[in-house]
């Protein structure tokens, strides 16, 4: 072996030796564990009994990224020929969506997943509490006390935009993911989250679940949940890669280097990108304050009998050291936390990470919940005041509260999405003949066309260019009315339909109805079936403040006092985080 060489002038130069690239070291480990595989699942198959006689094939579902392990350990089980109360024992295997199969076994089984399945591995024990739903269900679904296998979660971000953000530095915590106000990075870092939609990925329930808990559980909480859910990206499953968003397109350049780009996915998911992308790894950490596990549970969801007891000996296989030698091969770690060698240069460890305590029993399909009516879409009748309440300037030489809430309104306006539906009213008194209102704009999509522009952008300047009428007297109550009577009437159910009210909390028209009329009103018109919540955002203490609540109240609505512009934004995001608690939010 040559260990130096001779220079030009006839000196000795020592050899260096030369560094194990990161490619090399994991095509190595990849070659040398199948090799193992192979002769360990030669050795075994080679004492296998024979079995003659029906076979009885039992149906294992299970998550996608995880599917290659269970098709190599099934062969493997089937080629054994095992023989249950008389019959040959298989197994098939099939991928489904771990949510997808959580919400058919919740409903007992009844859904349209076929083949139904006798035995399930989702990428969660999240799932498997989702699945125990109802007491039908948790009959249906016993978990076996079988683990096949674990990933723990991190956050990534391609190397290039790591290396250009400070704070994705040796010790990142959840707080990364959220937005400024709960505690998250400055807006400035121009950091994209893009975060696996909660309702098809373990990872994004769990980091749901950690988020809420670092945002608390009161009326603040809510609205920290409430801002997150309407700011960050959502990303959708990729195709062919399991329940988590394609790691291959989160990490391909944007061609713009004012956004950097982080995400919540698994451990076994980037080491099977970086596998795939050797000279383009990804930027890894884990949380700081702990992180969360994707367990592999190996569930029983049969309803009985021979392909119940097929199942049961498949489970057999799922705790030999095979199955454990082909789980590390493929990125995750065994039930014990054993990992293969994996290179560190960019945060990954062969070391366990610090856990976190598992959510307790029901907290997922709760904070499921919350996800979906924060998700819901929106149709709110937004009602501005122009009565000579809203001319008063809130300083002096200052502008009138009209401008100032108007303005406030319209950049409000960012904040909606696309699903949104909006209408906007303006009031005082004999606005439209008799009427105390008037229509500016009709109910409807906000990207939808209004004349040249869109609905968005038309009350958007209809807000900011709004003047108040300085000797109109306001017809507060009567505008309500007619608006809740219009919004029941054309209630939609897969929208929340509200009613936003800017006003000065003035009702002061001659011949308008009084408060007491209103509130009868309201509470014949109320029905379950069509809830509309009246939220008032009032500028003041007016008099009539009292009469007010009463009025939100009967409708499950909210009256926010207000000082200061400033603290419309804030108010927006409770409104929305209302709804995680209605309709029993505490007063």
């Amino acid at each position: 072996m040559t260990t130096g060489r001779t220079g030009a002038a006839g000196r000795y130069r020592p050899g260096r030796k030369r560094r194990l690239s990161t490619a090399l070291f994991t095509l190595l480990a990849a070659v040398i564990a199948a090799t193992l595989l192979v002769a360990l699942g030669a050795r075994t198959i080679s004492a296998r009994a024979t079995c003659a006689g029906q076979t009885t094939t039992a149906q294992v579902v299970v998550s996608s990224e995880i599917e290659p392990v269970i098709q190599r350990l099934a062969t493997y089980f089937n080629s054994q020929h095992r023989q249950v109360d008389g019959r040959c024992a298989a197994v098939a295997v099939h991928a489904a969506s771990a949510a997808t199969v959580a919400a058919d076994l919740a409903r007992s089984g009844t859904g349209k997943l076929r083949p139904a399945p006798d035995a399930w591995i989702p990428d969660s024990a999240l799932w498997v509490d989702v699945a125990r739903g109802s007491p039908a269900s948790a009959r249906l679904v016993q978990p076996s006390g079988i683990m096949v296998a674990e990933s723990p979660l991190v956050i990534a971000m391609p190397r290039p935009a790591a290396a250009r953000t400070p704070a994705f530095g040796s010790s990142v915590g959840w707080q990364i993911l959220a937005p400024a106000s709960a505690g998250g990075p400055a807006k400035a870092l121009g950091l994209n989250v893009q975060f696996p939609d909660p309702t098809q990925s373990a990872a994004g329930l769990a980091g749901l679940v950690e988020l809420k808990r670092l945002f608390g559980y009161g009326r603040a909480g809510r609205g920290e949940m409430a801002s997150f859910a309407l700011n960050v990206q959502v990303v959708h499953p990729g195709t062919g890669a399991g329940a988590l968003p394609s790691l291959d397109t989160f990490a391909r350049p944007s061609g713009s280097s004012d956004t950097a780009p982080i995400t919540l996915t698994s451990e076994q998911a980037v080491v099977a990108y970086d596998r795939s992308h050797p000279g383009q790894p990804l930027a890894v950490r884990y949380p700081a304050q702990g992180t969360f596990q994707l367990s592999y549970p190996y569930v029983l969801t049969g309803k009985g009998g021979v392909t119940q007891a097929a199942a049961k000996a498949f489970g057999g296989v799922l705790r030999s050291s095979y199955a454990d030698a082909y789980v590390r091969y493929e990125g995750f770690r065994t039930p014990a936390g054993s990992a293969s060698a994996w290179p560190a240069a960019y945060g990954l460890s062969s070391a366990g990470p610090h856990l976190l305590t598992p959510p307790g029993p029901g907290q997922a399909g709760k904070e499921l919940h919350a996800w979906h009516v924060l998700g819901l879409g929106s149709r709110f009748l937004a009602i501005n005041d122009v009565s000579a309440a809203m001319a008063t300037p809130v300083a002096p030489g200052g502008p009138t509260l009209e401008q100032v809430l108007g303005r406030t309104s319209a950049a409000g306006m960012q904040r909606f999405p696309d699903s949104t539906q909006m209408g906007l009213w303006v009031f005082a008194s004999h606005l439209a003949g008799a009427l105390p209102y008037h229509q500016l704009v009709p109910m409807g999509p906000l990207p939808g066309q209004f004349g040249l522009v869109t609905r968005r952008q038309a009350i958007q300047h209809l807000a900011a260019m709004g003047r108040a009428f300085p000797h109109a007297p306001a017809a507060l109550y009567g505008t309500l009315l007619a608006a809740y009577k219009q919004m029941v009437a054309s209630y939609q159910p897969q929208y929340v339909n509200d009613i936003i009210v800017l006003t000065a909390g003035v009702e002061n028209a001659p011949g308008d109805i009084s408060a007491a009329t209103l509130l009868h009103n309201l509470q014949t018109l109320a029905n379950p079936r069509r809830p509309v919540e009246i939220l008032m955002v009032v500028f003041g203490m007016p008099k009539d403040l009292g009469d007010l609540q009463q009025i939100a109240r009967a409708t499950n609505g909210k009256v926010w006092p207000v000082t200061s512009a400033a603290q419309v934004p804030q108010i927006f995001y409770r409104a929305f985080g209302r709804r995680i608690c209605q309709p029993h939010c505490p007063r």
